[in-house]
């Protein structure tokens, strides 16, 4: 630690904006290689069910499969062939010709692709539940006859399967059709409560701390929320509900740890002359210090959130990993932002402001440049 104390951490501001400059540029690629590929902008991201609209399927088949490890592979790998199977696909497309009004769908579009896979219920109502998504509104009619069809196709040849296979016909199997209305009504609900968060953070730092401070710390965490994205784009992880729960925890987590260093920041400032009036301070020596200062409880708190939201990643279910891993990204992304992004922002701004007071203060005045040929 002592040779941190004399660190220049917010003088290299510039160093500190490569980081998130790559990560942005790598995810604008990634984004724009799916969306490309896959002929439809809104692939860029893996958009789930919750956001983009899709469909799930209920396949009860009791506890005495499902809870058999081997058994549940076979049947999940089994009904997971169905659902991407291409004579499927195929037929969807020869429906989509004799249409009232005729659409061309290629096979790929026509596909279902999973987005998860759960188990749900207890005993003899022990339900296999996938998730995958409705084919794109981009081929599909308003009444959405392709996805209803595809989906009828699917419970039917499930049910076949399993009435040859296994002369069981008692098996109970659904789907349920989940459109994008809703989940419209989600994201803006969702954005409304980050921007509330955001505004009351901004308000108790200005109360509690100064202006230059609050606007540090929100643009810290705005870019905390856009490393999510960001990373959540690159490593594919589902964006979905789970995923706004852990925006929102991070909205409120990460803040913490920015808000240390400013207060470490506050009570610095009598030692470098703040209580003198009008004096000037020098803000790069005591950011810096306070930074130091509080990297040692910065570095505990985080590890010790990362070791438990990790072994959720690990250990939990697809749903848990997918609030998990963006927890994580979030958890990194804040601890980067408040040691060298919010400190280093508080500082260009304070030294700004105080330039200013400098030159009121003495008088200073830039003088008009002389015309040229001027006679002196």
């Amino acid at each position: 630690m002592k040779k941190l104390q004399n660190a220049k951490i917010v003088e290299k501001h510039w160093i500190w904006a490569i980081a998130p400059v790559v990560i942005f540029l790598i995810a604008v690629i990634v984004f724009t290689s799916f969306a490309v590929v896959n002929k439809d902008i809104s692939k860029g991201m893996n958009i789930g069910i919750d956001f983009a609209g899709g469909s799930i399927l209920t396949v009860e088949l009791g506890s005495d499969i499902l809870n058999n490890s081997s058994e549940y592979d076979k049947h999940y790998q089994k009904i997971e062939s169905i659902l991407t199977s291409k004579e499927i696909a195929q037929k969807v497309v020869e429906y989509a010709k004799t249409l009232d009004n005729p659409i061309a769908i290629s096979e790929s579009a026509a596909v279902a692709s999973i987005s998860y896979v759960q188990t749900s219920g207890s005993g003899s109502e022990m339900a296999l539940v996938i998730k995958y998504d409705n084919i794109s509104s981009t081929f599909d009619t308003k009444t959405n006859d392709l996805t209803n069809y595809r989906n009828s196709l699917l419970e039917s040849e499930i049910k076949d399967h399993y009435a040859t296979e296994y002369q069981d016909e008692s098996i109970t199997i659904s789907t349920s059709y989940i459109g994008a209305t809703a989940s419209a009504s989600l994201i803006r609900t969702a954005l409304i409560a980050v921007c509330v968060s955001l505004l009351l953070i901004l308000v108790y730092i200005m109360i509690r701390f100064e202006i230059w401070s609050g606007i540090a710390a929100i643009i810290g965490l705005i870019h905390d929320v856009a490393m999510m994205v960001f990373l959540t784009t690159i490593f594919r992880v589902q964006i979905n509900s789970a995923f706004i729960a852990a925006l929102i925890t991070i909205v409120s987590y990460s803040i913490n740890n920015t808000i240390v260093v400013f207060d470490r920041v506050r009570e610095n400032r009598k030692k470098f002359g703040g209580n003198v009036k009008g004096g000037i301070i020098d803000n790069n020596s005591m950011v810096n210090e306070s930074v130091i200062q509080t990297l040692t409880r910065s570095i505990n708190s985080t590890i010790t959130t990362m070791v438990a939201i990790t072994l959720f990643a690990i250990i939990g279910t697809a749903s848990v990993r997918e609030f998990a891993l963006p927890v994580i990204f979030g958890l990194i992304a804040g601890f980067y932002s408040s040691l060298v992004i919010a400190p280093s922002l508080y500082c260009l701004m304070k030294n700004s402001v105080d330039k200013r007071k400098i030159a009121k203060r003495d008088g200073i005045k830039k003088e008009k440049p002389k015309y040229a040929g001027a006679k002196n």
